[in-house]
């Protein structure tokens, strides 16, 4: 699939420091100044950054990150950062189409991976926590570093990808849109829908206040 450079332009890596070697992982923007990604990815750290292509070389650009949203149990963090990165739009679903998965491997190399949505069931029993989570069922070969990335589909975030199954068939995890939308309400983001059922996401990142982000056992 291929996936226009405004939407390659809205993900970043995440490396958080603190739980011993660096975490890597992925996230993108919402809006301006705020991104979302895994919250597994960054549960117990001091300390968050995120780097992007912001254009014109092969080098990636950091920039700190603070954590104002943390959900453990929907597994999604929220990030504020000055960086400026372009926003993706947040779209109604479309199961069978084929998509792609978005994120940077170990931090360093952003990847798209094909992905179809095959389903919608109702997870539970990550890391044996018993707690239920909506959850798109992949044909896709997610990697290690795209946790946290967004699940895109006709140029739109439609999912988070999360996890990979083990096994030889390319089998992929990604938490839904309702999910995602949910996250953002929770965390004080206030979210409205266009004439076409598009998410429409408004936010004052200085209003939003830093929060705790467990330990590092979530990892």
């Amino acid at each position: 699939m291929a996936v226009d450079d405004g939407v390659l332009a809205g993900v970043v890596a995440v490396h958080a420091f603190g739980c011993g070697p660096v975490s890597h992982g992925s996230a993108f923007a919402v809006a301006p100044g705020l991104l979302v990604g895994a919250a597994h990815v960054v549960a117990g750290s001091s300390s968050v950054e995120i780097a992007w292509n912001a254009g014109g070389g092969d080098g990636l650009v950091t920039s700190p990150a603070d954590i104002v949203g943390f959900d453990p149990a929907r597994d999604l963090v929220l990030l504020r950062s000055d960086a400026a990165v372009s926003p993706l739009r947040i779209e109604r679903v479309r199961f069978g189409g084929t998509g792609a998965v978005l994120g940077y491997l170990q931090g360093e190399q952003l990847e798209v991976s094909p992905a179809r949505i095959e389903h919608l069931v109702r997870a539970s029993g990550l890391w044996g926590d018993g707690i239920g989570r909506n959850v798109y069922l992949l044909a896709a070969d997610v990697q290690k570093g795209q946790s946290g990335g967004p699940l895109v589909d006709r140029g739109g975030v439609v999912g988070v990808a999360f996890a990979a199954a083990t096994g030889p068939d390319d089998v992929g995890y990604a938490l839904s849109r309702g999910e995602l939308l949910g996250f953002l309400a929770s965390s004080g983001v206030d979210v409205g829908f266009d004439y076409r059922g598009d998410a429409a996401v408004h936010a004052q990142p200085a209003s939003l206040s830093v929060t705790a982000n467990g330990d590092c056992r979530l990892g």
